[in-house]
């Protein structure tokens, strides 16, 4: 709790973060997956969800840990009803079982559900008696479970109202953040952040690129009107997805209308603080506004028309 206190004396001294969640994560793991799409992860199955329906967004989520990430987490697959291998009565069927289940999917480090408190990586994770408890980790989107492939739930999510790009951007550009490292552990300092699933038109600006466990790629983020919201993010892509082929057909220049899920950009926390000293940084990088990416879940328009 000293850790927290003195980033909060901090951001309120130099008024650079409102400070409300506060995670610690270990040097090694933030090098390890800042190239990274997807964990697997031996998770312990605490409790689960009911299954959504499509107008609260279809998920299931199930609350846990796993010994790969540390951290209370909670792993949630798309589209429920719709996964036809298993995955879901295998989930569920291990609540408390003590056998751990294989879970890959994109991992996910947000504060949406972080509440007002701190988080270290590596304590031990208590047992979870609720799969809405607080929380800053996340498998989301699950592709595979039991070593059952369920990628087909990466789809648009019938009779969902996704976030409006331009809502969604301006709260994620703004959200602000403080990043420090000490004695192997990385400490992002950050606000609440939500709107999940928010749909957006990705103009690529890259080819796309390999990442461990999928496909990355840069671009701007626009509107359904063509205007651009963000002038450059990573946008990724988890191997094997109906979301991942679709982008192995396209090239710089193209246009893609795509749901996304924003999570921490660890490449860019390792960035500034191993460029904190550099001329660009002007020593301020270390407080801008927090790194983020997009994971894309779903592909909602391929060839999206009247943006030039």
């Amino acid at each position: 709790m000293k850790r927290l206190w003195l980033l909060l004396l901090l951001c309120f001294s130099f008024g650079t973060c409102a400070a409300q969640i506060v995670i610690n994560l270990k040097s090694d793991f933030v090098k390890q997956f800042q190239d990274s799409v997807t964990i697997d992860a031996t998770f312990r199955v605490d409790v689960y969800s009911a299954v959504h329906p499509a107008r609260q967004d279809g998920d299931i989520h199930v609350a846990g840990t796993a010994p790969e990430i540390g951290l209370l987490a909670v792993a949630e697959v798309m589209n429920a009803k719709t996964e036809r291998n298993g995955a879901v009565k295998t989930l569920m069927g291990a609540k408390g079982s003590g056998t751990p289940v294989a879970i890959t999917g994109a991992w996910r480090i947000w504060s949406e559900h972080g509440g007002q408190q701190e988080y270290q990586q590596g304590e031990d994770v208590p047992v979870a008696t609720s799969s809405g408890e607080a929380h800053v980790f996340e498998i989301h989107p699950v592709s595979k479970v039991d070593g059952r492939d369920v990628s087909h739930t990466l789809e648009p999510i019938p009779g969902y109202t996704y976030k409006e790009a331009m809502d969604a951007f301006q709260l994620y550009e703004r959200t602000k953040s403080q990043i420090s490292e000490a004695d192997g552990m990385v400490t992002i300092s950050t606000e609440q952040a939500g709107y999940n699933y928010t749909q957006f038109v990705a103009k690529l600006l890259s080819e796309p690129f390999d990442m461990k466990g999928g496909k990355g790629v840069m671009a701007s983020v626009l509107d359904e009107s063509g205007d651009v919201l963000v002038t450059e993010r990573r946008l990724v892509f988890v191997g094997g997805t109906p979301p991942e082929q679709i982008l192995q057909g396209k090239h710089k220049g193209d246009a893609i209308e795509v749901v996304g899920i924003p999570r921490l950009n660890l490449k860019l926390v390792e960035w500034r603080l191993t460029h904190q000293d550099d001329p660009r940084c002007k020593h301020e990088c270390l407080s801008w506004n927090i790194p983020y990416e997009m994971i894309v879940a779903a592909v909602t328009d391929e060839n999206p028309r009247g943006l030039e």
